[in-house]
């Protein structure tokens, strides 16, 4: 019985040396900039734009090549910026990267970057930083609790409606409520999803709170199959 039970460990551990070496290769090379400058970021105000800039020098990424993948800003219950993630794709001596810029708690900058050798689609990360930074993130009524803002792209179709969250269209910090949005499958467009932190404390009577806000950017509802505003 030894024998059977050994061939079997044997072959299991072969196995997957195999697949470790054919499906999880060695990640490629990642270039690094570390604590490139201190980001200041009034409350309620990210500084997005200003981080922008930043990384576009510090990367020497090729401005009019950018596509967006996704931005991540975490708010505390004072407005304070606790980390803010930008990601998004552009070329560079005429080779495709990926990069991230980072900034922390403290404000302190840093960039990563690494080749990436497969086409995207989207957008230039201005278009829509320049609506996430014209909305009033001070107005919004769970600000108190602290927010997560996600910026995101989607695509191959998709139903948002009230059970989601509440829904809006924003233009220049303008927010116009929507009660449905349909995407077909062929559609591609980006979400800002903001959510409040989550406590332990029940809200106060009578208080609503919304588990979060779905917003698209007039951009992106025209792209749309079907809108129902509220």
């Amino acid at each position: 019985m030894r024998r059977p039970i050994l061939a079997v460990i044997v072959g299991v551990i072969a196995v997957y040396a195999c697949m470790h070496f054919f499906i999880l290769p060695e990640a490629p090379d990642v270039t690094r900039i570390e604590n490139i400058t201190h980001l200041e970021s009034p409350a309620y105000h990210p500084a997005i734009l200003d981080l922008w800039e930043i990384t576009v020098e510090s990367t020497g990424v090729e401005n009019e090549s950018a596509v967006l993948r996704k931005l991540e800003v975490d708010l505390a219950g004072d407005g304070a910026a606790r980390v803010i993630w930008l990601y998004f794709y552009g070329d560079k001596d005429g080779e495709q990267h990926a990069y991230e810029a980072y900034a922390g708690p403290g404000g302190i900058v840093s960039a990563k970057s690494q080749k990436f050798n497969f086409s995207v689609q989207g957008v230039h990360p201005l278009e829509l930083l320049r609506e996430v930074d014209a909305i009033a993130l001070e107005d919004i009524p769970f600000r108190e609790q602290g927010m997560t803002l996600l910026l995101s792209p989607n695509a191959y179709g998709d139903h948002y409606n009230e059970t989601r969250g509440r829904l809006y269209e924003v233009s220049d910090g303008v927010f116009r409520p929507v009660k449905e949005v349909t995407f077909g499958p062929d559609a591609r467009w980006y979400t800002i999803t903001i959510t409040p932190h989550r406590d332990t404390e029940s809200p106060a009577s009578g208080a609503e709170l919304p588990d979060c806000m779905i917003v698209f950017t007039r951009k992106d509802i025209a792209a749309a199959e079907s809108v129902v505003y509220g």
